[in-house]
């Protein structure tokens, strides 16, 4: 493993503005033969909502000629195309969307200055902090095209630390099969600031991190193969995941972000019982209990999960389990040796719900086997689905995971409409169709939503349940569960769970 750097220490300069920081950071040089730049926005505030980033030649002038450009809007821990410009000054705004519009005129403004866009340079935007007092930091970053990156199977990258509690920290890197103790120093990389650019061997790495000049390591990334000429900011910032480690790191290249957890990330799960009472489960009374072992040694016992309750969660090593569920009382086995993948830093639950299937004991797929025009009969089947909660602190929208364990022959999905109080169901922009047996996800902005869940029934659209449900900064991320429940009208009910309330 050999790597250089390629450019004399950097000089910073800085510019404070009310309740933000500009940091811009001089590049290695450029050709100046070229008359087009770029500019890339990484959204790193937790509790952001999506962000837009517009790009204004003239904040004062509306010419069709000119460049006024608004971009896709960038989630918490993601980053946008490398967005290409002519050189020259141009306005640019970040901001989020706190209404139904995302025009530019309604979006919040949480930034706004006029940079340089410059030659073979990337304008490279970070926005760091809580989202109500945000800073927005800015550097510019030479384009790398050496002829050498080819020829030597070389890649370059530069580190930036954003974690907000630690001012400093040392970067080791090894190969994907050694060790820290085989590792190499590269960087200590400061607060907020933008590495001198490093070329490395194209190859599989490990990352390690330690507090300034220790040898104890606080964080040690999952594997990532750099096997392309290409130039990455690897950023350093705060775990929002369930796991202990400090730190996670975003790999950003020209395509996009990938993830670095803690390569000993703990793994959070629990269990939901929706197993509801049936004549084709005549033994059961509403209780099971669920084993999870790991090679073949019991590590979480759960006993007398209620119908339609969730356990308490359980934080452990990542890895394969396998998992067991068994009636509470008669101990008859539901579910036999079932995998459970328990990703680093991730928060699991997985849902044991029932299905009622016609018996085909002898698997020949004959369910009428006198053929008499009818099926021999039914047989209930216990089921799971594991769904990942998601992590986002975002205070100005939050997201809604629809759970759709109905079990029905009328219908095969259902459309969960999010209606607004100046829309009608025909009218509301906010809808997701969830097969069954299935998950969906949707992001919902702060407001007050009348929930429908609707089936197609022989032709004809059916309201199975109707709930309201209403948003704000104080609100967690939601399960909305679609369940059985005979006491319905429908015979079926939507449930809303804080995803953080099973605790």
């Amino acid at each position: 493993m050999t790597f250089s750097t390629t450019c004399p220490k950097l000089v910073n300069f800085r510019w404070v503005y009310t309740g933000l920081v500009l940091l811009t950071i001089a590049g290695c040089g450029s050709s100046g033969d070229d008359s087009s730049g770029y500019i890339k926005f990484y959204n790193a505030s937790s509790n952001a909502p999506g962000v837009y980033l517009t790009v204004d030649e003239d904040l004062d002038n509306d010419d069709d000629d000119e460049i006024e450009l608004t971009y896709s809007a960038v989630e918490f821990s993601k980053v946008s195309a490398n967005n290409e410009l002519d050189t020259g000054n141009y306005y640019v705004e970040l901001a989020w969307q706190d209404e139904e519009s995302s025009d530019r005129s309604d979006l919040e403004l949480i930034y706004q200055e006029q940079l340089s866009i410059n030659s073979d340079h990337i304008t490279f935007i970070a926005l760091t902090g809580d989202i109500r007092a945000s800073e927005t930091l800015v550097y510019d970053i030479e384009i790398i095209d050496d002829d050498d990156d080819e020829d030597d199977d070389l890649f370059n990258l530069r580190f930036l630390n954003l974690h907000p509690d630690y001012q400093s920290v040392d970067v080791y890197l090894s190969a994907d099969n050694e060790t820290f103790n085989e590792a190499v120093f590269v960087n200590t990389s400061y607060l907020s600031e933008l590495s001198e650019n490093i070329k490395m061997d194209q190859d599989q790495y490990i990352f390690y991190l330690t507090e300034v000049g220790s040898d104890e390591v606080i964080f040690t990334s999952t594997d990532q193969s750099y096997t392309t000429v290409s130039q990455y900011v690897i950023v350093l910032r705060e775990n929002t995941g369930v796991g202990s480690s400090p730190f996670a790191i975003d790999s950003i290249g020209t395509n996009g972000v990938t993830l670095l957890n803690d390569v000993d990330s703990e793994a959070t799960f629990g269990f939901y019982n929706a197993v509801s009472l049936s004549e084709y489960l005549p033994d059961y009374q509403g209780y099971m209990n669920v084993d999870v072992k790991l090679n073949d040694i019991s590590q979480v016992v759960i006993e007398a999960l209620e119908t339609g309750e969730f356990s308490v969660s359980t934080t452990t090593s990542n890895g394969d389990y396998g998992f067991y569920v068994k009636d509470t009382n008669t101990q008859e086995v539901y579910i036999s040796d079932a995998l459970l993948s328990l990703e680093e830093n991730a928060d699991s639950t997985i849902f044991i719900y029932s299905k009622i299937d016609p018996i085909d004991d002898d698997e020949d797929n004959d369910i009428d086997e006198n053929s008499d025009g009818i099926v021999d009969g039914y047989e209930a089947t216990i089921k799971s689905l594991t769904i990942t909660k998601s992590n986002s602190a975002s205070i100005y929208n939050h997201g809604i995971k629809i759970v759709n364990l109905a079990d029905s022959d009328d219908f095969s999905r259902v459309t969960f409409y999010f209606v607004l109080n100046d829309e009608i169901i025909s009218t509301a922009e906010n809808k997701l169709s969830v097969l069954q047996d299935s998950s969906g996800s949707l992001s919902l902005l702060n407001n007050t939503y009348d929930i429908f869940a609707i089936a197609t029934i022989d032709g004809t659209s059916v309201i199975m349940d109707s709930m309201t449900m209403t948003l704000d900064e104080d609100s967690v991320e939601q399960f909305l569960i679609f369940e059985q429940n005979d006491a319905m009208p429908s015979g079926y009910q939507m449930t809303l769970v804080n995803q953080k309330s099973d605790d």
